[in-house]
């Protein structure tokens, strides 16, 4: 169980933090669909242009932003080469994996604040069985697939890089 996975991937970031794309810190602090809040890095990709930008706006929304004042934003590449990533579209993987995230019936923004979601559960006991991460479809956008990454569980054979960004902080 596992697999390995080297693709370029995609992500999309309000400049402010374009200098930290690959650090994991924004779900880190403020959680996210398969990290708690206050608990670990993880960096969350696509792996497609369509999917990065549906993903994007589709945070904003939730958000309650208007699309025109989500931007600007910066779209970047990330290469990645992991031995180990736990493919929850995968038709067995699905089978175990979705009854524990239909036990959620409210997002997971909205409750974590209280407890741990259905899928930041799992996505924490993914990263505690030693996985670099998982895939997983997308929400934003039906029939893509998604990234997520665990930085501190790379071993020295895999890896994330990106283009150096600079933060930019609008007025």
């Amino acid at each position: 169980m596992g697999e390995p996975f080297s693709a370029v991937c995609y992500r999309c970031i309000e400049p402010q933090f374009a200098d930290q794309i690959i650090s994991g810190l924004g779900s880190q602090l403020h959680g996210a669909r398969w990290t708690p809040k206050n608990s670990f890095s993880t960096v969350y990709l696509c792996e497609t242009v369509e999917a990065a930008l549906e993903e994007y706006l589709a945070r904003a929304r939730r958000m309650k932003l208007a699309d025109h004042k989500a931007l600007p934003m910066v779209m970047a590449w990330v290469k990645v080469k992991t031995i180990k990533l736990l493919d929850t579209t995968d038709s067995e993987i699905a089978a175990v994996v979705d009854p524990f995230l239909a036990m959620d019936k409210i997002h997971w923004r909205a409750i974590q604040d209280r407890r741990e979601s259905a899928s930041q559960a799992i996505g924490r006991a993914i990263k505690e069985i030693c996985f670099s991460g998982l895939i997983a479809p997308s929400q934003a956008l039906p029939g893509s697939r998604n990234i997520v990454i665990f930085p501190q569980k790379l071993t020295p054979h895999e890896g994330l890089s990106a283009p150096i960004l600079k933060a930019i902080y609008m007025k």
